[in-house]
């Protein structure tokens, strides 16, 4: 729709005026609450609602008009113009059971055209554990029962257990009642244990790494032999007072060995590879690059200033806009709620920004990489268990890993990068290194920060705001409301990369 009347610098033509009662028709048509729309002129900025006279007086105004930039008038009832990708996403959840499970092995339709010259779509590498789950997305969950199958009705089950935290038993209890109340030639699985054993197939697995209880190393990589740790010399394993006093030792030989700590590794490789075995999913990952609106305004991470000086320094990377841009995010977090139990477990979050807005922050698309176990937070300590995560980004930078696109019917080398990571400013201490504590707690400024020991207080107060004033202002010289004393200092340089590494080289 052409609205370039919206830009009329005097806001008192016939096609701005014509424009104007037309807008307003359809916003009270579509939005109004109570005779009021909210007004979209660029002092109220949607933000505030008048009656009809009052936002004609403000979009009528030559010292106001229409906002800048709103073309698309989605607070007053008219639908957001997105690329196909976003509408197929918004689609009600339909039974595609058989598309899943193609989805999943990496099968798709041989009659789809072939990739380049000789490349050909990969084949099935697990053929038995596919044609399964294909034998069980065929079996009707009861005879004449054309809705679902079997397969389907138990992930949408599963999927209900996961979203609002049902107990196992609990699953195993409501399976009996569905089993009872269905004909008796329904195929339901007896228990919770069997239903995870079938879905479980169709998910991607993680591995237990163990770990020094005093967090000093991962027993993995070359550490992976050891039963004491190097550095503590704290045992691998747990023990019991028998064991610590002798007495249990020909018996502590027999019975099998419990790690003392344990961290949940989930490989992040496959987790990527999957997002791109559905082509909808596949499609919507060049959302940013082809179908983004780029007006100047911030919707998306693409339009910030970090991601377009990424691009700029690293092409090669971004010419591929399938490659993935991830977000790290790490909190703990007591899993045993209101008890009054003392504990920290520690997820590690990936969220991939390839994917537009209304897909990105949403909980299907958010890749659990690492697990680090209680009952005490790792706190600076954090380094140790981001090994995995760290060596699988570097190899991902550095090399990528062959990756089949759906969309596209083609193999392609997909590279990641991590752009930032997301956190509260005293976890920003564990996974940056510097303190946010004491004398330099400020990362920015550094060793340049301004800091003041109250003696009476007991605390450290962090002054020099004031640099960033315009050089001009008055409170650059108004030592009596402050601290004593005038600023005349610019503002500190802001580090970047290799002014971080300088500092790092001279600290060893």
């Amino acid at each position: 729709m052409d609205r370039e009347w919206m830009c009329d610098p005097s806001k008192k033509s016939e096609e701005y005026i014509r424009g104007v009662n037309e807008f307003l028709e359809f916003a009270f048509q579509n939005s109004q609450i109570n005779g009021k729309i909210m007004c979209p002129c660029t002092k109220c900025a949607n933000c505030h609602s008048y009656s009809r006279v009052c936002v004609y007086e403000h979009l009528t105004d030559p010292h106001r008009g229409f906002l800048r930039g709103y073309r698309q008038w989605i607070y007053h009832g008219e639908k957001p113009r997105t690329s196909s990708s976003a509408t197929k996403q918004n689609v009600e959840m339909e039974h595609d059971m058989d598309g899943l499970v193609h989805d999943v092995f990496g099968v798709h339709s041989t009659e789809e055209p072939i990739c380049g010259e000789g490349e050909r779509i990969p084949e099935v590498r697990e053929n038995s554990k596919f044609y399964e789950f294909v034998k069980e997305n065929e079996q009707m969950l009861y005879p004449n029962c054309k809705k679902y199958s079997k397969l389907s009705f138990m992930v949408h089950l599963y999927h209900l257990k996961c979203l609002h935290g049902w107990s196992d038993k609990s699953f195993s209890m409501l399976l009996d009642l569905l089993r009872d109340a269905l004909p008796e030639e329904n195929v339901l699985p007896k228990s919770y244990y069997e239903t995870k054993k079938i879905v479980s197939g169709l998910g991607l697995g993680y591995e237990k790494i163990h770990a020094c209880p005093n967090d000093c190393i991962l027993y993995w990589d070359k550490y992976a032999k050891y039963e004491v740790c190097p550095k503590c010399s704290t045992s691998r394993w747990k023990t019991t007072n028998e064991d610590v006093q002798g007495n249990g030792m020909e018996t502590s030989e027999r019975r099998k060995k419990i790690p003392a700590k344990i961290l949940r590794w989930f490989p992040l490789k496959p987790r990527l590879q999957r997002l791109y075995m559905s082509s909808k999913v596949a499609e919507s990952m060049r959302w940013h690059h082809e179908s983004r609106l780029n007006d100047g305004s911030l919707r998306h991470p693409a339009d910030s200033l970090a991601w377009k000086n990424f691009d700029a320094r690293y092409p090669t990377f971004s010419l591929d806009p399938r490659n993935f841009r991830l977000g790290v995010a790490s909190y703990g977090f007591n899993p045993f709620k209101t008890m009054s139990i003392t504990h920290s477990t520690w997820p590690v979050i990936l969220i991939p920004y390839n994917l537009p807005p209304w897909m990105c922050m949403k909980q299907p698309y958010f890749m659990l990489s690492l697990l680090i176990p209680g009952p005490k937070g790792p706190g600076n300590n954090i380094d140790i268990y981001l090994q995995p995560l760290v060596q699988e980004l570097q190899e991902l930078w550095d090399d990528g890993i062959e990756t089949f696109d759906a969309y596209k019917k083609e193999t392609f080398q997909l590279r990641a990068t991590m752009m930032w990571t997301i956190n509260d400013f005293p976890a920003y201490a564990n996974l940056s290194g510097w303190s946010t504590k004491g004398q330099y707690a400020c990362p920015f400024c550094g060793i340049e920060t301004t800091s003041q020991w109250l003696r009476h207080g007991k605390k450290i107060c962090y002054m020099g705001h004031r640099r960033w004033s315009s050089p001009k202002h008055t409170w650059r010289l108004n030592s009596r409301d402050f601290d004593g004393t005038r600023e005349l200092r610019i503002p500190p340089k802001r580090l970047d990369g290799t002014d971080i590494l300088r500092q790092i080289d001279e600290c060893r």
